[in-house]
């Protein structure tokens, strides 16, 4: 007997199949955008944002200081909000010891 997997898929072509699919994708039809133009974040536009720390005081007012637990990657200042947790985040994930097999 053939598996799952190996099944022909079934058009969902009666009304009861396209209302459970409907209700299943929260009333939304048709396809979906592409992967390559959703955006995951948006880009920042605050002045000196992710630049380089070289010094104790900050370019603009009001910009966080956030040290990466990288090898090469310094301190950089971060507007307050998305970027700032974004950037404490990937230096969180960086700061997790590598296993011997490369994998984290």
């Amino acid at each position: 007997m053939p598996t799952r997997a190996q099944r022909p898929r079934l058009p969902e072509t009666t009304p009861g199949q396209l209302a459970a699919r409907q209700a299943w994708n929260q009333g939304l039809v048709g396809a979906s955008r592409p992967a390559d133009t959703a955006m995951p974040y948006e880009v920042c536009t605050a002045d000196s944002c992710g630049s380089p720390a070289s010094g104790l005081r900050a370019p603009v007012p009001g910009m966080v200081q956030v040290r990466d637990a990288g090898q090469n990657h310094g301190t950089h200042w971060y507007c307050p909000g998305r970027c700032t947790v974004l950037a404490r985040t990937r230096a969180e994930l960086r700061a997790i010891p590598v296993r011997p097999d490369g994998d984290r």
